[in-house]
């Protein structure tokens, strides 16, 4: 009977390093995420556009592309801008996909102090890659 005890408690041993590799072998094929920053100020009254590149762009088919875009206040001269009144014209990808980009304009009043758009483009790369 022993030996019988013995074979089973190493039959599930085995089988747990088994699930233990293959959870690893799953969460190593997961996927890549990558991201690229940009910014820019922009004055009270002025329109800008900031582009960021994709990470790997268009280097993976079966890649997935987003971008996101922060609004910040800068602390220099001037009034406290009034952060409700950037407006974001447009934001999207560009030149073809490799690019995410984001055009806004500040509409404060002239004197207030400037903002700053911060833009990131995020790339997430299923793997394998194909």
């Amino acid at each position: 009977m022993a030996s019988i005890a013995g074979m089973r408690t190493r039959i599930l041993v085995a089988g747990a390093l088994i699930a233990l590799l293959a959870s690893v072998s799953a969460a190593a094929a997961g996927s890549v995420t990558k991201h690229f920053y940009g910014s820019k100020k922009i004055a009270a009254g002025q329109t800008r556009a900031v582009t960021v590149s994709y990470p790997d762009a268009l280097e993976y088919g079966n890649a997935i592309y987003s971008g996101s875009v922060r609004v910040v206040a800068v602390a220099s001269g001037g009034r406290a801008p009034n952060l409700a009144k950037l407006r974001i014209l447009s934001r999207g990808s560009a030149l073809g996909g490799s690019e995410y980009q984001v055009r806004a304009r500040n509409t404060n009043a002239l004197g207030t102090a400037p903002v700053r758009l911060e833009v990131t483009a995020t790339t997430v790369e299923p793997l394998p890659h194909s």
